[in-house]
């Protein structure tokens, strides 16, 4: 637990540096929404007599439901590191949130392996049977630092691609035989992400973005009463979002 939450400060320190050079050189501050969908991950709990692993566990993207939390979302500010005039390319260096939801598909029957509350687990297991919930909607949240390249324009609009690290943070709520009610944020692990979009200026600061991305995190989590939960999930995203742009550069 003391390593997740050296992460997290150095993740703060980062965040801070940045919006204090910010004010010196061209800064860009952006907001998103879009869509997400996971691929199927497995996924391995353990709690007492249960060790046992769901495998290719279906997750279901909740994108638009506004239903226990807000849908999806992001945040991110951009330093560019020098305000060269386009068309030159240039970096920046942007710290970047995203709020994704996913939950796993209760109809689901998927394949099984260890042991499940002491026997041999059944080669199939229904999820909702299993748990009756396990879902990451109140936010598989991502921090990421990013570092991204500006690309020669292409007329008025600006392509761009990125990649970064960070944390991990989703809101666990996992509930089901033999496993006690988790229902909290945690810092469970990295988080990476790559990047492409195109950046559109309709005023000198002022711009619509839109943008795709795929990213991982990993889910490291401990549940209730001495149990824990192991899965990675790798998510596509697509956002739409808006952008003001202080500075020379622009």
């Amino acid at each position: 637990m003391g390593k997740r939450i050296k992460i997290a400060a150095a993740a703060v320190v980062v965040a801070l540096g940045i919006s204090a050079d910010a004010a010196a050189g061209d800064f860009q501050f952006g907001l998103y929404g879009g869509w997400s969908g996971s691929f199927d991950s497995d996924a391995t709990f353990k709690r007492g007599n249960s060790d046992f692993t769901l495998h290719s566990i279906p997750w279901e993207g909740l994108s638009f439901d506004y239903k226990g939390g807000a849908p999806y979302y992001g945040i991110r500010g951009t330093y560019w590191l020098n305000s060269t005039p386009m068309p030159a390319p240039k970096w920046g260096i942007m710290l970047d949130y995203t709020h994704a939801k996913v939950r796993a598909e209760g109809s689901a029957k998927v394949k099984a392996t260890g042991t499940y509350m002491g026997k041999p687990a059944p080669n199939r297991m229904k999820i909702s049977d299993t748990f009756s919930r396990f879902e990451f909607t109140d936010g598989l949240n991502l921090l990421t630092l990013n570092a991204v390249r500006q690309l020669p324009p292409l007329g008025t609009i600006r392509p761009y691609v990125g990649g970064g690290l960070g944390i991990a943070r989703p809101h666990v709520e996992v509930t089901g035989p033999g496993f006690p009610k988790t229902f909290e944020y945690q810092v469970t692990g990295l988080a990476a992400q790559i990047l492409a979009g195109v950046d559109v200026p309709l005023t000198d600061h002022f711009s619509l973005f839109s943008e795709y991305k795929l990213s991982y995190a990993g889910v490291d989590a401990d549940l209730k009463k001495g149990g824990h939960l192991n899965t990675n999930v790798w998510t596509n995203h697509i956002v739409v979002g808006a952008s003001l742009r202080f500075g020379d550069g622009s």
